[in-house]
């Protein structure tokens, strides 16, 4: 918000690397410390939100993937990190808690990096109780995992493969394993 607001380009990670030892760090932390954490970037980030001009929600930041968006995208992408996170702490939410807008939206997201990397080349990912299906929909000999929006989105993003099954190449032939998602971050 703050590269927004100046201009002055600030990512919010200096690279993947540093993210990811972040993430490792706040694996260490106890859950009170966790919780003064979250509290504080979120008033931290509710007051940069508050104060931001109106003509700067439109200036462009960069994600750490790369990706050049508006700084409205940042409502979003603090609501996606939330609800991802939240199941992270493995403490008994799961990706069936995360409301169906919100796993669509994620499914779009990580699918949409996929694409643009061509990491998805012969993979197709279909949702079983929705009609959605995200890949290499011009394959003619694509793996195909499939299942419900929660367990397709658990595995798309890396976090688990339960309740989705495979079937094509990319399937071990005699087990149907699914093979892991492509790297999304």
């Amino acid at each position: 918000m703050e590269w927004a607001a100046t201009g002055v380009e600030t990512p919010m990670y200096a690279s993947t690397d540093v993210r990811d030892h972040e993430i490792d760090f706040g694996s260490t932390l106890s859950p009170i410390a966790l919780r003064h954490l979250f509290d504080h970037s979120a008033v931290h980030l509710n007051v940069e939100w508050r104060d931001l001009p109106e003509d700067a929600w439109h200036h462009k930041v960069r994600t750490i993937q790369g990706r050049e968006v508006p700084a409205t995208e940042t409502v979003w992408m603090r609501s996606r990190e939330v609800w991802m996170h939240a199941v992270d702490l493995d403490n008994g939410a799961n990706f069936h808690d995360i409301p169906a807008p919100v796993l669509e939206r994620l499914l779009k997201d990580i699918t949409g990096a996929w694409k643009t990397r061509g990491t998805d080349k012969d993979l197709v990912v279909k949702v079983t109780d929705r009609d959605l299906t995200f890949g290499d929909t011009t394959s003619a000999s694509p793996t195909v995992v499939s299942g419900p929006l929660a367990a397709v989105v658990e595995w798309a993003a890396g976090r688990g493969n339960s309740g989705v099954t495979a079937a094509g190449p990319g399937a071990a032939a005699t087990t149907g394993t699914v093979p892991p998602a492509p790297k999304w971050i």
